[in-house]
């Protein structure tokens, strides 16, 4: 087939192999899985993976001819399109350029008032986000509404750390409430109670006894939103 041709003879350009056994050779593998590979006119995975393992050739430009011929070479790593700086190959180490799957939460929960502020999360998607944000404790929320604006406005995903829920009077928190719904607010302590204040002074104040703290989700560790 005309694609597995396409593709062998830009193997072999960027191996500089003319033979099977050439080849074989910078595969780590049996000359006659290429005879194999051959006869099925298909290119296994691993040989992808191989090729950039050894040599950093990228693999869309393998299959496809488009892209750049390497994602990583001496100086480092090349961007996704080809241009620009190498990137150095400390910075794929960062925990800002590791991308990590995590649950987002809406700001209502199940409300079934049984006061236990994590069971009340309800899940409503997946987002990615830098590892260095998902770190253990963190829990995202999916902002929908503007009570905490303009600190935190509608559409925005925050990171609420549940291991910060010690209660510190002028930070902001996520509080569950019995009825299921998650508020964010600034915590002010007044005697025995905390005040719930919202940022935003469209939304009224609430207010919490010091008894109740098993209700505080945790602070607000980070926020994404568009600017």
């Amino acid at each position: 087939m005309r694609i597995y041709s396409e593709i062998i003879t830009r193997i072999q350009a960027v191996t500089r192999t003319r033979t099977q056994n050439e080849l074989a050779e910078i595969l780590a593998i049996r000359q006659s899985s290429i005879a194999d590979a051959k006869r099925r006119q298909s290119v296994p995975g691993a040989w992808y993976m191989t090729l950039f393992e050894k040599l950093g050739v990228n693999p869309d430009w393998l299959k496809s001819g488009i892209g750049p011929v390497y994602l990583r070479t001496e100086a480092g790593y090349i961007p996704g399109d080809g241009d620009g700086t190498p990137l150095a190959p400390g910075l794929l180490d960062s925990p800002l350029s590791q991308p990590v799957l995590v649950t987002m939460y809406a700001m209502r929960g199940d409300g079934s008032g049984n006061g236990a502020a994590v069971a009340t999360l309800r899940p409503t998607g997946s987002i990615l986000l830098p590892r260095a944000y998902a770190r253990e404790g963190i829990v995202v929320l999916a902002v929908d509404n503007d009570a905490a604006a303009p600190t935190v406005r509608r559409g925005a995903h925050v990171g609420i750390d549940t291991r910060a829920d010690c209660p510190a009077s002028g930070e902001l928190f996520a509080i569950t409430l019995p009825h299921g719904e998650i508020v964010l607010r600034r915590l002010l302590w007044e005697e025995d109670y905390f005040r719930l204040c919202a940022e935003n002074p469209m939304y009224p104040d609430r207010r919490i006894r010091f008894a109740r703290t098993e209700l505080i989700l945790g602070r607000l560790a980070w926020v994404m939103q568009e600017v």
